[in-house]
């Protein structure tokens, strides 16, 4: 079973599956073809998080997050003067951080994978070089960017059509330049993006342009395989990812907030598990902004964080009837030594029982709007997701603190929560999704609607959200909560603001009753799940 927000990719991958490869070989598969036809949410200029489960036991986090410049500095973004820029760190070759996705995935495959890393990027190759046909969502997203990628040549070139406009729907999509670049990396390894032409390419344009990204720093990229974080929730071990992206802590440290509550017999949408819900998620943001960076540079209290008797501290906080507004954080360091740790995502399980839950980015859609020229690589603009200027609210309106301030080498907090929740040991439930720091909680939702209202995989996915990431001080939902529902959260001291999710959930749940899986693809979107 796959399940990814793009039905040409699931079909990429489900190409490989049927050909006898295994969940890594499909999710690589599945990755590179998203950096094709999602391309404005992830692609090889950017970045992933792979959470593997292997069959036979072996469970590792592949950290393929982008990397500072060796020129990086902390005040990088900061105005010297009130008419400087102040949107360098989103539409500018400084905002790229060092790619990681291609040196993950490769590592991925030599490890855990079953086929030639070559042979895997054969359907992203061809979907680049042969071209696909715009749907209305991707055509208009290429409508609200047009006036950034009219000031980039190389940009232009794809997304505008001869006469100058961009490309609408059912126009056809061709990326020769990006064909190009995944035969050569079929033909010389991923060494190619780091060490070959496309390197030399990419370091060439960034002296042209004012970028930083130079040969030493791509060529020193390494992706690190690291241990998952761990926890529990109603008799379900989780598995998630572990820093620096800050998705797999807090994910579990809600969860371990809501498991003393009786969310089942509160209901889906009552306005008082909504609150509970609101206010979980409120204290694990305050400690969010105030404990998580790269660990490399920065102590993070991990295991504090998830530990349940940590969480049994903070949710004497909760009332039951009342906001607690902008909580400071909590002291997950006292816990320490009483311890015995625009995006997409997608999910891939084979009949071995081998699953894969990964979530790949580019930071906002279509990041820069710059794309290399020759290469077809759009650049990333991760570099925003660090602290740009003391105080100033990053893209999704996240603020941080010292921890995640920029330093050369360093990797920029993230979101990203790529899990998976077992049962006796083998995959249940497999989650994750985009939509910056939403990511979390609408992971949190996916799986409290299906473990606690009893939802199956689509329902859970498809349910209305909310969302509360302690500033702004406001909790957000979908309009289809209820009216009264909205109101008796405001009487609780809730400020409710009503939107659009703003995120994009793919999961896959085991068939208890029959064996086999359910596939999800949120219904929000345009992804697809596919079986056989």
């Amino acid at each position: 079973m796959i399940a990814s927000a793009d039905s040409l990719a699931t079909q990429a991958g489900m190409q490989i599956l049927e050909r006898g490869g295994n969940a890594v070989d499909a999710a690589c598969a599945v990755a590179m073809a998203l950096g094709v036809t999602e391309g404005y949410s992830s692609g090889i200029g950017g970045g992933c998080f792979i959470l593997l489960h292997m069959a036979d036991g072996r469970q590792v986090a592949i950290d393929g997050r982008e990397v500072a410049p060796a020129k990086s500095s902390r005040l990088m973004f900061v105005p010297r003067k009130p008419t400087d820029r102040t949107d360098l760190s989103l539409y500018s070759p400084l905002a790229a951080g060092v790619p990681g996705e291609v040196a993950a995935f490769d590592l991925a495959v030599r490890e855990y994978g079953t086929m030639p890393f070559a042979e895997l990027l054969e359907p992203a190759r061809a979907l680049a070089d042969t071209g696909f046909v715009l749907d209305e969502y991707y055509a208009s997203t290429i409508a609200l960017y047009k006036d950034k990628f009219a000031t980039d040549p190389a940009s232009r070139a794809v997304y505008f059509d001869a006469s100058g406009a961009p490309l609408a729907a059912n126009a056809r999509l061709i990326q020769s330049d990006l064909a190009a670049t995944f035969r050569r990396m079929q033909e010389n390894g991923a060494a190619e993006f780091y060490t070959g032409e496309t390197a030399k390419q990419i370091a060439a344009f960034m002296r042209a342009n004012g970028g930083i990204i130079n040969e030493s720093d791509l060529a020193a990229y390494k992706p690190q395989a690291l241990e998952p974080v761990r926890g529990s929730y109603r008799g379900y071990d989780i598995i998630s990812m572990p820093p620096p992206s800050s998705g797999g802590i807090h994910l579990i440290q809600i969860l371990n907030l809501l498991e003393d509550y009786p969310l089942s017999y509160l209901g889906a949408g009552s306005s008082e598990s909504m609150h509970l819900l609101a206010e979980s998620m409120n204290l694990a943001f305050a400690d969010r902004a105030e404990f998580l960076g790269d660990p490399a540079f920065t102590p993070v209290p991990t295991e504090a964080l998830i530990n349940k008797a940590y969480a049994d501290t903070l949710r004497k906080k909760i009332s039951r009837s009342r906001h607690l507004d902008e909580p400071a954080a909590g002291d997950p360091w006292a816990f320490l030594s009483s311890i015995d740790h625009h995006t997409t995502h997608f999910c891939v399980v084979d009949e071995m029982g081998n699953a894969a839950s990964v979530t790949a980015t580019v930071n906002t859609p279509f990041a820069t709007c710059i794309t290399v020229p020759g290469t077809g690589i759009l650049l990333n603009n991760e570099m925003d997701d660090f602290v740009t200027e003391p105080g100033k609210p990053n893209f999704f309106g996240l603020v941080g603190k010292a921890v995640n301030e920029i330093e050369p080498g360093k990797k920029p907090l993230s979101s990203m929560s790529p899990t998976i929740l077992l049962r006796d040991g083998k995959p249940y439930f497999i989650v994750g999704g985009a939509g910056g720091p939403r990511i979390i909680t609408a992971s949190v939702l996916a799986i409290v609607n299906a473990l606690d209202f009893g939802m199956n995989v689509q329902a859970a996915v498809d349910y209305p959200r909310l969302h509360q990431q302690w500033k702004p001080n406001r909790v957000f939902v979908e309009p289809e909560h209820p009216f009264d529902v909205r109101r008796s959260l405001e009487a609780m001291g809730h400020t409710v603001e009503v939107g659009s999710a703003r995120s994009r959930i793919q999961a896959i749940q085991a068939d208890s009753l029959r064996g086999g899986w359910f596939g999800a693809a949120d219904s929000r979107g345009i992804g697809a799940a596919l079986g056989y």
